[in-house]
């Protein structure tokens, strides 16, 4: 390189350096926009020199941006608007330069590997009492009310927009509004907390108050999947997984894990997005690994099929679920709860509790259909 050239990519180096960060959420977007002009249009760069140095300024960012990203800000920089070499001064040698930016290599794309799934699960075995068993929070009993209760601050403005129909924009708002708990199709709710109002989608030119313009919180992430077995997604999710709050059925063949990420931006959530994207090739959905995804509320119907809670932990453990002990033996709880009741005949708010909570587990042990059965007969049916 020559000393004329040195002097020109040294120039380009302090601007940067005068420039300061980008911020996320603070036109963070536009600055490094700026950044990439600056250094093809105003200093006349070229793209792999622009680039060298715009990765180096990057690195001061306390967010940065993917050499795909910064490779795309630059081809937007040099082919829009601006004076050709309006930080050299009159009199310089260099011309434009706009040769194409080499494109990066598109990663390869992941698909679900069956085996990888079955090594990952090895001899696992999940089930409702296993991850009952390891909740904060019994999810025998839990209803839908309670269950958002448990993850949103409704006195701090959050709210939740629930759906019996998909493609709307929501038959309800939590906590303001009465919230459907059955539909043919089920009922679901977006996982980020929102503000409620209808607000310009500018990607879709329309009003809508599911899109991120709304969200209050990049706080949850959902885990589904359609391909892998029932059995072994589970035991994959209670191995790799860290910080699940719930884990509920579809009322159909999958399961949805809500997994905490507490994004401070929507940037940062995509960043933990790609971090959970080798989830894919054990049975993940990439498709639902979307920032504003609908997700299945528990304890409401889909037809004549409950959206059953599995696993409700609110405050979402940094352990994986197959690291966290045992809470309790729900089984025998309700075994000896029921029995107890038989005897004594009260509480009535205790019989129903227990009532509930056998037809809950009665699957997995049929005493409980037992003690469901005669604590039902002999306390709640109508003489």
């Amino acid at each position: 390189m020559n000393k004329e050239k040195a002097s020109v990519n040294e120039r380009a180096r302090r601007y940067l350096a005068k420039m300061g960060p980008a911020i996320s959420g603070a036109g963070g977007h536009t600055h490094t926009l700026l950044a990439a002009r600056a250094l093809v249009r105003g200093f006349l760069l070229p793209p792999t020199e622009a680039l060298a140095l715009l990765d180096e300024w990057n690195q001061s960012n306390s967010e940065k941006w993917s050499t795909h990203e910064l490779q795309h800000k630059i081809r937007s920089a040099a082919n829009g608007p601006g004076q050709d070499g309006y930080l050299l001064g009159e009199g310089t040698a260099f011309e434009p330069i706009r040769a194409p930016l080499p494109a990066s290599k598109p990663r390869p794309k992941l698909a679900f590997d069956p085996e990888m799934l079955r090594r990952l699960a090895g001899e696992q075995v999940v089930d409702l009492p296993w991850l009952a068993n390891r909740s904060e929070i019994d999810p025998a009993g839990i209803d839908a009310t309670h269950f958002l209760s448990k993850l949103y601050a409704a006195e701090a403005g959050e709210r939740v927009i629930v759906f019996s129909e998909y493609k709307s924009q929501g038959q309800a708002l939590w906590p303001v509004e009465a919230i459907p708990t059955s539909g043919p199709d089920g009922i679901w709710f977006l996982a980020q907390p929102v503000d409620g109002k209808l607000r310009p989608n500018p990607r879709l030119g329309k009003m809508s108050r599911r899109s991120e313009e709304s969200v209050l919180a990049w706080r949850w992430m959902v885990l589904e999947s359609d391909e892998a077995p029932l059995r072994l997604w589970l035991a994959a999710l209670s191995k790799a997984v860290p910080r699940i709050a719930a884990i509920t059925t579809s009322g159909g063949r999958s399961v949805h894990a809500l997994v905490r990420v507490d994004a401070p931006t929507k940037k940062a959530w995509d960043e933990q997005k790609k971090r959970i994207l080798g989830l894919v090739t054990v049975g993940a959905d990439p498709g639902a690994l979307s920032a504003v995804r609908l997700t299945r509320l528990p304890s409401c119907m889909r037809g004549s099929k409950q959206q059953k809670l599995l696993y409700f932990s609110p405050s979402a453990p940094s352990l994986p679920i197959s690291e966290i002990l045992p809470r309790r033996d729900v089984l025998q709880h309700w075994l000896a709860e029921a029995s107890r009741l038989i005897s004594t005949g009260y509480p009535a708010s205790q019989i129903h509790r227990a009532v509930q909570a056998c037809r809950y587990y009665e699957r997995f042990d049929v005493r409980l259909r037992d003690v469901g059965d005669e604590l039902e007969e002999r306390f709640l049916t109508p003489p």
